[in-house]
């Protein structure tokens, strides 16, 4: 009788050491911030989308809720709904440049300026939450 073994395939020399480790709390916020960007949203289609549990969730949007990063708004149905503050859309949009230079999409050099970095970084456009790293 022959066993059979299954073995992972060895690592490459280029994969990227930024997607072998779990989100990061600032990775989660702005997962958080980045869904809510797509629109207002009720609790449970982010909890969904930034992939991660009620109980996780209802800590992180308090706070982005006292930071001024999220409001809270009422929808006239029984759930609230989320939307992105100006503040929350300037950090995200600070976090995506960095994200991006960091994987050198984004050259930082010469004058390198944070300005510089914001205007080549994403416009915000929608995307696949989960991990921005990814």
């Amino acid at each position: 009788m022959s066993e059979k073994t299954t073995t992972k395939p060895p690592q490459q020399q280029g994969d990227d050491p930024l997607n072998e480790v779990r989100r990061s709390p600032m990775e989660m916020i702005c997962d958080i911030l980045g869904v809510v960007a797509e629109g207002p949203m009720k609790p449970t289609h982010i909890l969904y989308k930034a992939n991660m549990s009620w109980k996780v969730l209802s800590s992180y949007l308090d706070f982005l809720i006292e930071r001024e990063l999220v409001e809270k708004t009422d929808s006239g149905g029984k759930r609230s709904v989320y939307v992105l503050t100006v503040k929350g859309r300037s950090i995200l949009q600070l976090y995506d440049g960095l994200r991006l230079s960091l994987k050198g999409a984004v050259p930082v050099g010469g004058n390198g300026s944070v300005g510089e970095i914001l205007a080549s970084a994403s416009k915000l456009e929608p995307r696949q939450a989960s991990s921005l790293w990814v």
